[in-house]
This record gives C-alpha cells, sequence and structure tokens, in this order.
C-alpha cells in the first residue's frame, strides 16, 4: 500500500453492532472517566494561578496555561494519527503514560521552567480528547453514538463540576501542588481501567506522520506567544512567526499526508466547524488564563477598578460550580439535541452562550459574587454544547476511518487558537495595572484589562454565531456517522507532491 493511501485495513467490526447495551454502557463510562483528565488538567490547577505566581515569584503565570494548550494543539494530531495507524486504545495508554510522568515533574519540581516542561508533557493527555471519541465510534453500536458523545460531554462537564471545587479546597488547604497529586492518583486508576475493561479497534488506517508540519507549526505559533510576552524580542518574534505558518500551510498543500489535511478540509462541513472551534478556542483559552486571576484579583477599598478578592475555594464555589453544572447539563442535552433535531441547532446555543459571557466580562459587569456566578452560567453553557455538538458535526461531516484525524484538526484549531488568545490577551491584561501587591510584590491588574480582553472574546463568539448560522451542514438528526460512511481516501502521490 502507497503512503499516501489512506484505504482502511480494517473497517467497524460486526461485533460491535451487536455489542450488548451493557456492555456500551460501560465502555462509554470508563472512556467518559478519560476524558476527565482534560477539564482537571485545567480546572483543577485554575484556582491556584495566584498561588502558583507567588511561588515562582514570576508574572508570566499565564504561560501555565498557554504551555499545554500550544503543545497539546501540535502533538495530539499526531497521536491522533497514530492512534488511528496502531490503535487508539494503545496509543492513548502511551500518551497517558506521558501525562502521568508530566503530571509528577509539575507536583515535584522548585523550578517554573521545569514546571512548564511538565504542563507540557501533561498536553500528551488532551489527547484523550480526539481518541476517545474515535473510541466511542468504532467500538459503540452507531444508534448509541449520538449519547455516547453528549455522555462524554457529561463527564467533561462534571470534571469542570467538580475540579475547581476539589481544586479550591485543596490548594487553599495543602497548597497548589496537591491538586497535581490528586490528578495524578486519579489519572494513573483511570489508565490502569481503560488498559484492563476497554477492548482495541479493528480500525486501521495507513498513515504518515507529518512530523515537519507539526514543528513548523509549533514554532511558529511559539514564537508569536514569545513576542507576546516580551517585549524585547516581540518584532522579530512577530515576523519569524508569520513566516513559519505561512510556510506551514505552504507545506500542507504541497505533500500527500499533511497535519491538517486539506482535501478534509475543503468540506464545508469540516472547514467551518474547525473555524467555529477557532473562534471559541479564543473564549476557551482566555477563560482558563484570565478568569481566575480577574476573580481572585485583590479588592482595594474604595477602588471600583480592583478585583474581587475571591479565594481558591471561592472562586471554584461562585464560578466553577455554576460552570460545571451548566457544562455537565448542557453536555447531555446537547447529544439529545443533536439526536432529535440537528448538532448545528445545539452548536448556535453554545455560542450565543459564549457571546453573552464574554459581554458580561467587556461591559463591566462581573463585579459581585450573583455576577460571577452567571458568567460562569454563560461559560458552562458554551463548554457543554460546543464540545458535544462539535464533535457529532464532524461524525456526520467525515468516514469513520478519519475521526482520530479530523478530530485532531478540531482539537488543533481550538488549541492553537486559545494558546495564542490567552498569550496575547493576558499581555493585553498585563499592560494595565493598578499598583503591587505589598504582600507579596505581584502586580494588581486594573479591571480595564480585562474588559478590553473580553472585547476580542465577544467578537470571535460572534463570529462562531454567524458560521453556525450560514453552513447547511449538520441541520438534520445526528445519525452517529450512518450518513458519512466508513472510508475515505486522499489524492494519490500523482495528484500531491511528496517531500
Amino acid at each position: 500500500m502507497s503512503d499516501s493511501a489512506q484505504s482502511p485495513l480494517h473497517e467497524k467490526s460486526t461485533d460491535t453492532e451487536s455489542r450488548s447495551k451493557a456492555q456500551s454502557i460501560l465502555i462509554i463510562a470508563l472512556i467518559a472517566l478519560m476524558t476527565e483528565i482534560v477539564a482537571f488538567e485545567f480546572t483543577l490547577i485554575s484556582p491556584g494561578l495566584a498561588d502558583i505566581a507567588v511561588a515562582f515569584d514570576t508574572t508570566h503565570v499565564t504561560l501555565v496555561m498557554t504551555i499545554p494548550l500550544l503543545v497539546g494543539g501540535v502533538v495530539v494530531p499526531i497521536i491522533g494519527k497514530l492512534a488511528d495507524v496502531y490503535g487508539k486504545k494503545r496509543i492513548l495508554m502511551s500518551a497517558g503514560m506521558t501525562f502521568l510522568a508530566g503530571t509528577a515533574m509539575c507536583a515535584l519540581t522548585t523550578l517554573f521552567p521545569l514546571f512548564l516542561a511538565g504542563r507540557g508533557l501533561q498536553a500528551c493527555g488532551l489527547a484523550s480528547s480526539v481518541v476517545c471519541y474515535g473510541l466511542i465510534r468504532d467500538l459503540i453500536p452507531a444508534r448509541w453514538v449520538p449519547l455516547g458523545v453528549g455522555g462524554i460531554g457529561v463527564g467533561i462537564g462534571a470534571s469542570a463540576l467538580i475540579g475547581p471545587l476539589l481544586g479550591g479546597w485543596l490548594i487553599d488547604n495543602f497548597g497548589y501542588r496537591s491538586a497535581f497529586w490528586f490528578l495524578l492518583a486519579y489519572s494513573a486508576v483511570v489508565i490502569v481501567a481503560i488498559a484492563a475493561l476497554v477492548p482495541e479497534t479493528t480500525v486501521r488506517i495507513a498513515h504518515r506522520v507529518d512530523y515537519y508540519g507539526a514543528a513548523l507549526l509549533g514554532l511558529g505559533a511559539s514564537a508569536l506567544i514569545l513576542g507576546a510576552h516580551s517585549a524585547n524580542v516581540r518584532t522579530i518574534s512577530f515576523i519569524g512567526g508569520a513566516l513559519l505558518l505561512v510556510l506551514f500551510v505552504f507545506l500542507e498543500r504541497r505533500i500527500a499526508q499533511p497535519l491538517i489535511s486539506m482535501s478534509l478540509v475543503s468540506r464545508p462541513g469540516v472547514w467551518m466547524t474547525l473555524l467555529i472551534a477557532g473562534a471559541y478556542g479564543v473564549v476557551n483559552g482566555t477563560n482558563g488564563a484570565l478568569i481566575p486571576q480577574m476573580l481572585r484579583a485583590p479588592s482595594i477599598p474604595g477602588n471600583n477598578d480592583s478585583g474581587m478578592g475571591l479565594s481558591a475555594l471561592g472562586y471554584s464555589v461562585h464560578y466553577g460550580l455554576p460552570q460545571g453544572v451548566s457544562a455537565a447539563a448542557c453536555g447531555l442535552l446537547a447529544g439529545w439535541l443533536s439526536r432529535k433535531h440537528s448538532p448545528r441547532l445545539a452548536m448556535l446555543i453554545g455560542m450565543i452562550g459564549a457571546l453573552a459571557g464574554s459581554l458580561l466580562v467587556a461591559f463591566g459587569a462581573v463585579g459581585t459574587t450573583a455576577m460571577a456566578m452567571l458568567l460562569g452560567s454563560f461559560m458552562g453553557i458554551a463548554n457543554g454544547f460546543f464540545y458535544s455538538s462539535s464533535t457529532n458535526l464532524l461524525i456526520e461531516a467525515v468516514p469513520a476511518n478519519t475521526q482520530a484525524v479530523t478530530g485532531s484538526m478540531k482539537f488543533t484549531s481550538e488549541q492553537v487558537a486559545g494558546a495564542l488568545a490567552s498569550a496575547f490577551l493576558g499581555a493585553v491584561v498585563g499592560n494595565y495595572v493598578l499598583m503591587l501587591n505589598p504582600n507579596t510584590g505581584q502586580p494588581i491588574p486594573s479591571m480595564e484589562g480585562y474588559h478590553l480582553a473580553y472585547i476580542g472574546c465577544a467578537v470571535a463568539a460572534a463570529v462562531a454565531i454567524v458560521v453556525t448560522l450560514t453552513m447547511k451542514h449538520g441541520r438534520m438528526p445526528a445519525t452517529g456517522g450512518v450518513a458519512s460512511g466508513q472510508t475515505f481516501t486522499v489524492p494519490s502521490t500523482s495528484e500531491v507532491s511528496t517531500r
């Protein structure tokens, strides 16, 4: 078989369609527990950003959230392709072990560069957001796939609910490192359970992994992020980053099996979903980096432009709890809505939630705990509906043998956009400082910077709404991939030049 041919070695097993309801539920439950790692990686840690900044004496604490987004956006597509070639379960287990190593490093190190390196290794855990959806499609009868995807959304929502509360309590009582120790223990148990109880998929596809493209994308995005954080090299970093990204696009159009397949992207149902994912990534990435800092910024008496001064647990109760409840409920609702009506409608509801939340911050309305809870509810609606509906949109748009590939493309769009947004908008916030905290020496930001940052988020959410309204794809009830078929073949090397 040629390197460029993407014909499957095995198609979906007939055993899958005969799998019992009880077996399907067990697989969905275990996979949902695995995907919770994706949310835990951020929700357990985000309440402690202020504590991490003090512990490492850094003003670049947004990198704690930016690094895993950036690294994940580069390595997860590679992991997704390897999963299609060698088996989704096998690669998922390997990525899980790397995640455990990174988590242990974060829990132990006293050096900020090593801490960020650990966060980079943790990015491999984000692969579960791509590979697990592929496992659902491969291992679950088609009629249960939309609800299975919704079930994963519930799992992500549940971790979004539990993560901030547990993380806030651990951090307030035992320090930020305790959140990493809990994450290490939880992940180890889940990985062992998956290894023992979830079968391997028989769906395979021949791929050549585009390491060159991944390197160009990673280096280009990293250069832009470096420019956002360092004024000394800003100009050369922006120019170099832009050139590398242009070269990345040029390369992707000329090779047979790129990191981002132009043959798949050319499908309206795919490129419009990827565009929405990138727009939502701006909002989601910014939320992870900025909302914890905004709500935990010290309150200065008599100054209306200061923060609310919430503790880690206070942040979790007044923002994380309503966000998690909304995300969990909306993840399940989006699965039902996609099956009964359409995934496009579910996406539209989610993006309206993202816009509403962004406007609350942009207009300076989040100054009380009640408004913080409303903000969390809107962002939870966006989160739950987006992850379920975007996956169902792609399942309906592409065949089974490209599920992990297109899932990783969506992940890349969202994560790289989120990394860039959190870096650039975090730099905007950093330009607006009220004073230095006399107790910690850390700068206390003005709320004006957050308002400006969320104007950008509101624009991104509005773009996602417009794209959703105009897309013709996904207007019918989700079929679990039946309508999109089983196989897909990209152009041969005679049509696309190779390296």
